[in-house]
């Protein structure tokens, strides 16, 4: 059986081009590519077969890859950049399928991916590409220029980053002159603009501009024009894309701003806990969360990994992570223990309160007071479980409750204080809101890592631990056992 190699060379030079690439580049019989592309790899194909062709053949060298390879040749079928990417890749299979073929019949296919053009030119001019962008060829010789036109408009709309691919040719020369017209209906002027012509190559020529000026620079088929958004800025004469962390973090002292949170979603005006609740009205019985997390086999950290001197710093908050960590066991057991094996001690406690599960929010009790602790998993008339509503705190993720009649309720877990910054508290450990798996993780752990004791001649969980532990020791914990 034959072998087709479909390979991205990269920019072309030595450095940028793959080890898998070469590879399969040496170990081809014959090598087929558009002439620009074999004379960049022409030390690495001597003694090969090789078929060059010209532009807008690239049909006739699909299928004369194909061919080879199915008389039991290795072929490779270069393209520069990743061959997935404005590339062969996409041909081959088009070629393919006009020939019925199937997985497993000859030739068998691999692939080897380059750096794309946008990802090489942007390395050359800075970080322009570090948060959301997108790339868009302005050719108009296979798509309707009223496509790209509309793509354009949406990528400039939503503020992406551009890569502009194969921007002008002797014979096009108006496409990125509209695409200016467009982008400047949302970007200001001074947004910065990086022409790279030729990047990593011999001829290389790099012009830093912006969305008034960079059609004043001389650009081709050969120049990939990467335009900023709006937070995109130049810096030393580099061109720097925030990836957000401004928003989150005081820049000088990396502590976490007023109101946001380490690992949790950005708090802002607009944010998805803010539309939860009209999501829920506005979609009714359809409201669903995406059921992301799954309960772990294999993330647990190893007890070799967990007193790995390498995890000790002099930093208080870490030792302190690392010594819950060895507090709270060293791991998953293998077998479940049964009940028998962890019998219930007596305690004493004077300020005890209760936390249970009710229909997958939370039930806290701290004697005086009781508080739903996040969501309901599907819709609950809470005066089947004995109480009404007395008061909402921050959108509805702690519920202040009043008991109506005596429905009974369990309570699993002992607590230790009481009152609404108790119920925070809790509620910030089991992450209720966020996901319930995640909420049913963490239920989960705790339970396991949990002494069982009696009070009052009752079975509970000892998490009094939980209580006292620093939220921000526990999300250590947490990220290390459970991986959230």
């Amino acid at each position: 059986m034959g072998t087709l190699h479909i390979v991205g060379i990269g920019p072309g030079n030595d450095d940028h081009i793959t080890p898998s690439a070469l590879r399969a580049i040496q170990e081809s019989n014959h090598v087929i590519g558009y002439t620009t592309y074999i004379r960049l790899i022409k030390k690495h194909i001597e003694g090969k077969e090789i078929t060059r062709t010209g532009m807008s053949e690239e049909i006739g060298r699909a299928r004369v890859a194909i061919e080879m390879a199915k008389e039991g040749k290795t072929i490779s079928l270069i393209s520069s950049g990743d061959a997935g990417v404005y590339g062969m890749a996409g041909l081959v299979f088009e070629v393919l399928k006009e020939m019925n073929w199937k997985r497993g019949d000859d030739p068998q296919i691999q692939f080897h991916p380059g750096i794309t053009a946008s990802v090489s030119c942007g390395s050359r001019v800075g970080a322009p590409l570090i948060h959301d962008s997108c790339t868009i060829s302005l050719s108009d010789l296979l798509t309707p220029w009223t496509v790209i036109e509309k793509r354009i408009e949406s990528a400039a709309q939503g503020d992406f980053v551009i890569s502009f691919y194969n921007p002008a040719s002797g014979r096009r020369q108006r496409q990125i002159v509209e695409a200016q017209r467009i982008l400047k209906k949302y970007r200001p002027g001074t947004t910065p603009v990086a022409l790279v012509k030729s990047g990593y190559r011999k001829r290389e020529h790099i012009v830093m501009s912006d969305l008034d000026h960079f059609l004043d620079y001389e650009i081709g088929m050969l120049t990939t024009v990467i335009v900023g958004s709006s937070q995109t800025y130049l810096y030393e004469g580099y061109m720097v894309t925030p990836r957000g962390y401004s928003n989150k973090y005081e820049m000088e002292t990396g502590k976490v701003k007023e109101g946001q949170r380490k690992t949790f979603s950005l708090r802002h005006e607009g944010d998805m806990n803010s539309r939860l609740e009209d999501l829920k009205k506005e979609e009714g019985e359809n409201f669903k969360l995406a059921k992301t997390y799954v309960t772990p086999t294999d993330s647990w950290v190893t007890p070799k990994d967990i007193h790995d001197k390498s995890f000790v710093t002099k930093k208080d908050p870490v030792q302190s992570a690392l010594n819950a960590l060895s507090i709270l066991d060293k791991g998953p057991k293998k077998e479940k223990k049964v009940e028998e094996e962890r019998p219930a001690l007596p305690i004493k406690t004077t300020n005890p309160s209760y936390l249970g599960w009710m229909e997958g929010a939370l039930l806290y009790f701290d004697g005086k007071q009781y508080f739903q602790i996040g969501e309901f998993k599907t819709p609950c008339d809470l005066s089947k479980k004995g109480f009404k509503e007395l008061e909402i705190y921050k959108d509805g993720i702690v519920r202040e409750l009043k008991k109506v009649n005596d429905v009974k309720n369990d309570f699993e877990f002992l607590c230790e204080g009481g009152g609404i910054e108790m119920a925070f508290n809790l509620y910030e450990k089991w992450a209720i809101l966020r996901n319930k798996s995640i909420s049913k993780r963490v239920g989960r752990l705790v339970k396991e890592k949990s002494n069982k004791v009696l009070l009052n001649q009752q079975s509970y969980h000892d998490i009094r631990w939980l209580c006292q532990m620093p939220k921000e020791i526990w999300e250590m914990v947490r990220e290390e056992l459970l991986k959230c």
